[in-house]
C-alpha cells in the first residue's frame, strides 16, 4: 500500500483553493491536492478512470450542487471514501444533514493558519482509518475464504475449552455441522480416554504459560459423530479476541498417511528414502528381516556402500540420472550386502520425490529377487543343455546328457533314464547319474509284472500315466512299501521310450521351478529320442536304398525293398507289386515271410478288382488305413488290420500291413515314402539302363554297318576310280580331247567325295584323348597343305587349347578350304582367339574379340574371310550334309567341321565377319598352358 494521500479539494474560490492546497501539502508531505471549482467538476474528476483519490475535501456553498448534494452523489458511488465537509458557513442543520448523508468529518473554516494544520490532521486520520478498515475487511475476507474452503478442519476454543468457531471442513471430518458445535466443549470431538488429560493440560498452560510439547503437527485421536476414531495431525495457535484468550487448532485427517505408514512398516519389501547425495534418510523395518541390518543404524550412512562393488558404478549412474531428472522412475537389479557380509540379488524401483515438500527424498522400493535369479540361472543352464540335446546322435549320448543336466541343474543326484526293452516287459537303465552306484547295489531295473507297493510297480504306473508323478517325501508315501534311498522323486514319462527318474536322497528337495525344469527337460528328451530314432532309421534306410541301385533287375530291386521294409523300418507284412502290361495289372514280385502267414495267395490286381493297391497306384498317392475292416478291402477278414499302400511311380506299389489297427504314425509314413521314392528311382535307373543297353547294341550294329560301308567305299569304289583315272592318263598319251579333261575333273570330284564320306563314317566318334595345341601352329600347317591360290592369312591372337591335333587340323583345313572356294583366289582369311582365352586376354587394352565389338567371355577361336559371306536365312543349313552353293562342292566340308567340334564337346556357329564375309566361331574350348 502507498503512503501517498491524494486529496480532491472542491472550492469555488480559486484563491482559497490554492492557499488551502499549499498549506495541506506543507503540513504533511504525503498529501497531494488536486482542486475542482464546483461539485460537477469534482464528479467529473472522480469519473476519470486514471484519477486516484483517497479523500475529498469540499466546500458547502457553491454554484450548482452544494456540498451536501455533492456528498450524497459521492456516497452513491463509493460509500467508504473519506469526505470532509470544509465550509465557511456552519450551522447545526448543515452538520446534521452532512452526518445523515455519511460525511466522514465536518470542519468550519476560521481565521489564521492553524485551521490548515487541523484540516491536514483530519484528512490524514480519515484516510489512515479508511485504509485500516479496508485492509481488515480484506483480511477478514481472506480468512473467511481460507476457513470456508480449507480441506483441514479449523476450530477456535476459549480458555474453558468451549468451541467458539468451526469451519465447514469440521462437518466433513467429524460429521457435525459447525453451528451445532459452537458453544459445545471441545471434548465432544475427543475419545473419552483423552478428555481429562486435555482439560488438565489446558488449565496448566493457562495458569503457567508453559508448553509441555511442540504445538506443530501433534498426532492426536479425534472422534467422529458415529463414534469411530480418526487419526489427526493438529497444529495449535493462540490469540486474543476482545481481550479474551483464544486457541485455534488446524486438524488434518491422516488416515491415509497412517495407512501408508502401516503399509511401509509391514511391507515385505524394503522401503528407503535417500537424500540427493545418496545418504539414507529412512529405512523400513523389513530391512532387518531381509538383510539383517538395524534400520535405525542405517540412517545417515551412504546407501551405495551396501551395493556389491561390481554393481556399484552402474547403480550410482542410474541414481544420478534420476536425480537430474533424466529418468525419474528408474528400475535396476543388483546385489545388496546383508549383515553377514553376503550379497542378495534385489530389484529396486526409485521415485524422485526430492522436490516434494511432503517427502523431500528419493524413495526406493527394494525387493528380494534371489529366488528369481536362481530360477533364471537354472533356466539359462537348461537352455544350454536342451540346445545340446538337439545335436546328439545316439540313444546313449542323448540319455546320458539328460541325466547330467538333471544332476547339474536341480541337484538330482539319483536320477536315471529307463527305456522299455525290446520285449516290452521291463524298464531298463539307459543312463544313470554318477552317484547312483553308491546308493544301489545293482543298477535299478523295473519289471512290468512286479506287485503293487514296489518301486517297479510305481515306475510302470508313472510310465503308463499321462501326467508326471511328484513325491516330496517317499518315506511317507502310502503307495510305496519297498525301501529306497530316494526321498524326493519326480517320475516323468518320455513318450513310448520309457521313464525319466529325477530323484534326490533329501526330502522335499525340489522346488516348483525344479519340477518345471524336469518337465521341460523330459519333453526335450522325448523329442531328442524321437529325432535320434528317426535319424537312425534314415541312415539305415539310406544304406539300404543305396543297395537298390546295385540290383541287376526289377525283381532284385523288389527283393531288396522288402528286406529294407522288414529290417530297417520294422514292418512285417510287406508286398512289392510291379505293373505287368501283358498281365494287365499289378503282379506280386517280392513278399515278406509274414505275408504267407497272414494273407492267402493273391494273383494280379487289376482296375476292376476292387483292390486298395490298384486305387493307390491309379491315384499316384499313398493310402493309409487304420483298419481295413472298415475300408471294404480285398483282404478283409484275413487278420490284417493296418495297411499302408505307396505307389512306386509307373512301376507298381509297395504295401505294408500289420495285424493291429492304427499302427502307423507320421514317421512310419514318412520313412515309407522315402523307401518308395528310392524304389522308384532304382526302377527308373534299371529301365534307363535297359534302354541304354538296347541303344548301345543298336549303335554297335550301326557302327558295324558304317564300317562295312567305309570298306565298300574304300575298296569297291576307289579301285574302279583308280582304273578310270589311269585310263584317262593313257588316253591323253594317244590323243588330246576336251572330254578327257572333263572326265579327269569328274574323277577328282569323285575322289573328294569318297575322302569326305570316309571321314564322316570313320571319325564321327567322340574325342577321348586331348593334348595342349597351339592354334597358330595348326593354322600355318593347314595353310601349307590346302590349295590357297592368292589368298592371304592373318593370325591376330594366338590360343593354346586342349584338342586332338589331327582332328583339329581337319576342322581348320575345311574352314580355310571353304573360304578359298567361296571367297575367291584373293580372299583374305583371319584367324584368332575369342575374348577370354587368348594369350593377351589379361591385357586391359585388348578390348574386342576380333569383331571390333565388346570383348566376349567365351573361350574359343574364329576363322573369317572378306568374301561374299553367307546370307542369314541360309546359316542354319550350312552344316547339313550335302549342302553346297557350288556345283563342284561335295556339301560335306562344313558337316565335318561340325562333327569335329561336337566330338570335342565344342560348339560352332556362323555369323557375319567384319568385312561382311563369313565368320565361323568355335566356342566351349578348354584352354591349356604352353
Amino acid at each position: 500500500m502507498s503512503d501517498r494521500i491524494r486529496v480532491l479539494h472542491v472550492e469555488d474560490d480559486p484563491d482559497l483553493a490554492e492557499i488551502t492546497a499549499s498549506f495541506l501539502e506543507r503540513e504533511d508531505s504525503r498529501i497531494a491536492v488536486e482542486t475542482a471549482s464546483n461539485a460537477t467538476e469534482g464528479l467529473e474528476r472522480l469519473d476519470d478512470p486514471d484519477a486516484e483519490v483517497d479523500c475529498i475535501v469540499s466546500d458547502h456553498d457553491m454554484p450548482g450542487p452544494n456540498g451536501i448534494e455533492f456528498l450524497e452523489t459521492v456516497r452513491e458511488r463509493d460509500p467508504e471514501i473519506p469526505f470532509v465537509l470544509y465550509t465557511g458557513k456552519g450551522s447545526e442543520s448543515v452538520a446534521s444533514e452532512a452526518i445523515s448523508a455519511g460525511v466522514t468529518d465536518y470542519l468550519q473554516k476560521g481565521g489564521g493558519t492553524e485551521q490548515y494544520e487541523i484540516l491536514a490532521n483530519r484528512v490524514v486520520d480519515a484516510v489512515e482509518k479508511c485504509r485500516i478498515e479496508r485492509e481488515a475487511d480484506r483480511t477478514q475476507a481472506h480468512l473467511r475464504a481460507i476457513t470456508d474452503h480449507s480441506m483441514d478442519a479449523i476450530v477456535t476454543i476459549d480458555a474453558d475449552s468451549r468451541i467458539r468457531f468451526a469451519n465447514p471442513a469440521v462437518e466433513r471430518l467429524f460429521g457435525y455441522a459447525p453451528a451445532k458445535l459452537e458453544g459445545e466443549p471441545l471434548a465432544t470431538l475427543m475419545p473419552d480416554r483423552t478428555r481429562e488429560a486435555h482439560r488438565e493440560a489446558l488449565a496448566r498452560y493457562c495458569e503457567t504459560g508453559e508448553r509441555s510439547m511442540d504445538w506443530s503437527a501433534v498426532e492426536f485421536p479425534g472422534k467422529h459423530r458415529d463414534g469411530r476414531e480418526i487419526p489427526l495431525s493438529i497444529s495449535f495457535g493462540e490469540f486474543e479476541e476482545d481481550g479474551e484468550r483464544r486457541f485455534v487448532g488446524i486438524l488434518r485427517d491422516v488416515t491415509e498417511r497412517e495407512r501408508h505408514r502401516a503399509f511401509v512398516e509391514q511391507s515385505s519389501d524394503i522401503v528407503t528414502a535417500l537424500d540427493a547425495n545418496g545418504t539414507f534418510q529412512y529405512a523400513s523395518p523389513s530391512v532387518e528381516r531381509i538383510l539383517g541390518h538395524d534400520p535405525t543404524e542405517m540412517v545417515g550412512e551412504d546407501a551405495f556402500s551396501y551395493v556389491h562393488p561390481e554393481d556399484r558404478e552402474r547403480v550410482v549412474e542410474v541414481f544420478a540420472r534420476s536425480v537430474t531428472g533424466d529418468d525419474p522412475n528408474p528400475a535396476v537389479e543388483y546385489r545388496l550386502q546383508d549383515a553377514d557380509g553376503g550379497y542378495l540379488w534385489v530389484e529396486s524401483v526409485g521415485s524422485n520425490r526430492l522436490d516434494d515438500h511432503g517427502v523431500g527424498g528419493f524413495v526406493i522400493n527394494t525387493r528380494d529377487i534371489s529366488d528369481r535369479k536362481r530360477r533364471e540361472e537354472k533356466l539359462s543352464r537348461l537352455r544350454e543343455w536342451t540346445r545340446d540335446l538337439n545335436y546328439t546322435r545316439t540313444v546313449e549320448e542323448t540319455t546320458q546328457l539328460a541325466v547330467d543336466a538333471a544332476d547339474e541343474i536341480v541337484g538330482a543326484g539319483l536320477s536315471g533314464i529307463h527305456l522299455v526293452n525290446e520285449a516290452g516287459d521291463a524298464l531298463e537303465p539307459a543312463a544313470l547319474a554318477e552317484s547312483v552306484p553308491a546308493f544301489f547295489d545293482e543298477q535299478p531295473s523295473y519289471d512290468r509284472d512286479e506287485p503293487p507297493g514296489t518301486r517297479a510297480a510305481l515306475a510302470w504306473e508313472a510310465y503308463r500315466g499321462d501326467e508326471p508323478l511328484d513325491v516330496g517325501d517317499l518315506s511317507a508315501f502310502d503307495r510305496l512299501d519297498e525301501e529306497t534311498p530316494a526321498e524326493s522323486i519326480i517320475l516323468h514319462p518320455i513318450g513310448d521310450h520309457g521313464l525319466f527318474v529325477i530323484s534326490s536322497s533329501k526330502p522335499n528337495a525340489f522346488t516348483e521351478t525344479d519340477v518345471l525344469i524336469a518337465e521341460i527337460l523330459a519333453n526335450h528328451l522325448e523329442t531328442a529320442l524321437d529325432r535320434v530314432a528317426r535319424e537312425t532309421s534314415l541312415e539305415r534306410l539310406h544304406d539300404a536304398t543305396r543297395g537298390l541301385i546295385q540290383a541287376d533287375s526289377p525283381e532284385g530291386i523288389a527283393e531288396r525293398v522288402v528286406e529294407a521294409a522288414e529290417e530297417v523300418l520294422g514292418f512285417s507284412v510287406v508286398t512289392v507289386r510291379l505293373y505287368d502290361e501283358d498281365a494287365g495289372g499289378l503282379v506280386p514280385v517280392a513278399v515278406s515271410a509274414a505275408v504267407k502267414e497272414v494273407l492267402p495267395p493273391r494273383g494280379v490286381f487289376t482296375s476292376d478288382g476292387g483292390s486298395l493297391n490298384w486305387d493307390a497306384f491309379e491315384a499316384g498317392q499313398p493310402r493309409v488305413y487304420d483298419d481295413i475292416e472298415t475300408a471294404g478291402a480285398v483282404d478283409t477278414g484275413t487278420g490284417l488290420r493296418s495297411l499302408m499302400v505307396l505307389p512306386v511311380g509307373e512301376h507298381g506299389t509297395i504295401s505294408v500291413g500289420e495285424t493291429e489297427p492304427g499302427v502307423f504314425d507320421g514317421t512310419d509314413e514318412h520313412l515309407a515314402r522315402i523307401l518308395a521314392t528310392a524304389a522308384e528311382t532304382a526302377l527308373n535307373a534299371a529301365a534307363r539302363t535297359g534302354r541304354l543297353h538296347e541303344r548301345s547294341e543298336e549303335l554297335e550294329r550301326q557302327n558295324d554297318r558304317l564300317e562295312e560301308f567305309a570298306s565298300v567305299v574304300s575298296h569297291d569304289l576307289r579301285n574302279p576310280l583308280n582304273v578310270a583315272q589311269g585310263r584317262v592318263r593313257l588316253a591323253r598319251d594317244e590323243c588330246d580331247s576336251e572330254h578327257l579333261d572333263a572326265a579327269a575333273r569328274a574323277h577328282e570330284r569323285m575322289d573328294t567325295l569318297i575322302a569326305d564320306l570316309l571321314t564322316l563314317a570313320r571319325e564321327g566318334g567322340r574325342v577321348s584323348e586331348t593334348e595342349p595345341v597351339r592354334l597358330s601352329v595348326v593354322v600355318e600347317s593347314c595353310w601349307e597343305t590346302v590349295e590357297t591360290a592368292d589368298a592371304t592369312l592373318t593370325v591376330e591372337e594366338d590360343l593354346w587349347l586342349r584338342a586332338d591335333e589331327s582332328r583339329l587340323r581337319q576342322l581348320v583345313e575345311n574352314l580355310v578350304r571353304n573360304s578359298v572356294e567361296h571367297g575367291g583366289d584373293d580372299v583374305a582369311i583371319t584367324v584368332g582367339a575369342l575374348g577370354g582365352g587368348g594369350e593377351d586376354a589379361g591385357d586391359d587394352e585388348a578390348g574386342d574379340d576380333g569383331t571390333g565389338g565388346e570383348a566376349s567371355d567365351e573361350v574359343g577361336f574364329f576363322v573369317e574371310d572378306d568374301g561374299p559371306g553367307i546370307p542369314e536365312a541360309e546359316r542354319d543349313q550350312v552344316f547339313d550334309a550335302g549342302y553346297s552353293t557350288l556345283q563342284e562342292g561335295t556339301g560335306f566340308g562344313l558337316r565335318i567341321v561340325e562333327q569335329v567340334a561336337t566330338a570335342h564337346g565344342w560348339s560352332v556357329r556362323v555369323t557375319e565377319g567384319r568385312e561382311g564375309g563369313a565368320r565361323f566361331e568355335v566356342t566351349g574350348v578348354e584352354p591349356a598352358g604352353e
